[in-house]
């Protein structure tokens, strides 16, 4: 990271001040460290990364390690903590675990921690336990969980070019562009996604999943969800009754999806007589929501629904499948694109897989609850 003109520690601390990154008195603290270990303070760095470890010295921010300091929990502990201590208060980090699921030959690994009470997992990978190098994309997902988010515009910044034993700010988007403008490259910044509030409904229970994603859904995607769900059961007696065989299994069975793939394969000969039938096309509406609603019958998920301005965004503005599990385990299809898979594709099948699917993402969350109790009583 080249500066020609060169930057000094004095003019680092002033310009943090100036940014409102630190109080005079952090400043003045972080300065007189750098003085005890006999730097001069008004010496030029062309290379400003000489200048970033006064981030710390000053009491501010945290920094990514090159590996765990003792074993791997508590290098993520140790950093998750720092991390939450940025927000000064308003986000706090509990229950911090690394999980192993085992199963047979298979072993998978997750980070678990509580941000505000919301239990948050990602799944990890590492060399081994002993090289006690960390999951750099799990981490970054982390740090991005702790980020403030609600009324307060900062995010996480990282300050210097290399990611390992790099120091990290909480900055606003102003802040940041201050330290770019003094030098600074500032290459990562992460912002919120992380959902604050919880939901008053017996946790785990699909009430628990239904309240939260209504606390943190747009009012428009409530509407949308609202209007897809209001006449469910009136749409599937229409379907039912007019559209289907009289022999068809209605009776929300895998082998129903299976006699269900058969009706659309019959019903459309490739994508060109789907996208004539057009949007309002009865018979279609109604595969889409039985498989919708057989997906509900056979594991632990909900309708969910997200609207956006963006007409192109991906599963955007159209009624999902999400399992009731955190976004950790990844569980969810839109049984639309899964019809419109079958027609475009013709291999029988592709249903049934949307929904098996499911049900691994369950299974997989029942196994880490399991490790976890397992871990937190160990």
């Amino acid at each position: 990271m080249s500066n020609t003109t060169g930057r000094s520690l004095r003019e680092f601390a002033e310009k943090m001040v100036e940014l409102d990154i630190a109080t005079e008195e952090q400043a003045a603290t972080g300065l007189a460290e750098a003085e005890s270990f006999g730097m001069d303070l008004d010496e030029k760095y062309e290379n400003l990364e000489e200048l970033t470890f006064l981030i710390g010295e000053c009491g501010l921010g945290f920094t990514t390690p090159e590996k765990a300091v003792g074993d791997l929990e508590e290098g993520y502990e140790d950093l998750l903590r720092d991390v939450a201590a940025c927000s000064g208060g308003s986000v706090v980090v509990d229950d911090v675990a690394l999980v192993k699921v085992e199963d047979g030959a298979e072993r998978e690994e997750y980070l678990h921690f509580r941000r505000n009470g919301r239990s948050i997992w990602h799944r990890t990978e590492h060399l081994s336990d002993s090289t006690r190098y960390m999951d750099w994309t799990t981490l970054f997902d982390a740090i991005g969980d702790l980020v403030p988010g609600n009324e307060d515009p900062r995010g996480f910044h990282q300050v210097d070019e290399d990611s390992y034993d790099a120091q990290w700010l909480l900055l606003t988007s102003g802040q940041a562009e201050g330290l770019k403008e003094f030098g600074l490259s500032v290459p990562v910044g992460l912002g919120n996604w992380v959902r604050d509030g919880l939901p008053s409904a017996e946790p785990e229970t699909s009430a628990w999943y239904v309240e939260d994603d209504r606390l943190h859904a747009s009012e428009e995607s409530r509407r949308c969800l609202a209007e897809w769900l209001a006449p469910m059961d009136d749409a599937l007696a229409r379907w039912r009754s007019a559209h289907v065989p009289a022999g068809f299994l209605f009776d929300h069975s895998p082998d129903s999806l299976t006699a269900l793939e058969r009706l659309v394969l019959e019903r459309f000969d490739g994508p060109a007589a789907l996208e004539a039938a057009g949007a309002g096309d009865a018979f279609y509406e109604g595969a889409v929501r039985y498989l919708g609603e057989t997906a509900l019958r056979l594991w632990p998920c909900r309708w969910t629904y997200r609207y956006s301005d963006d007409a192109t965004s991906v599963f955007g503005n159209e009624p999902r499948i999400s399992v009731n599990a955190p976004d950790g385990f990844g569980g969810g299809f839109s049984p639309d694109h899964a019809l419109r898979t079958l027609v475009r594709e013709r291999t029988h099948g592709v249903v049934r897989e949307c929904v098996d699917d499911l049900g691994e993402s369950v299974e997989s969350y029942r196994a880490a609850l399991r490790a976890l109790d397992a871990h937190s009583r160990y």
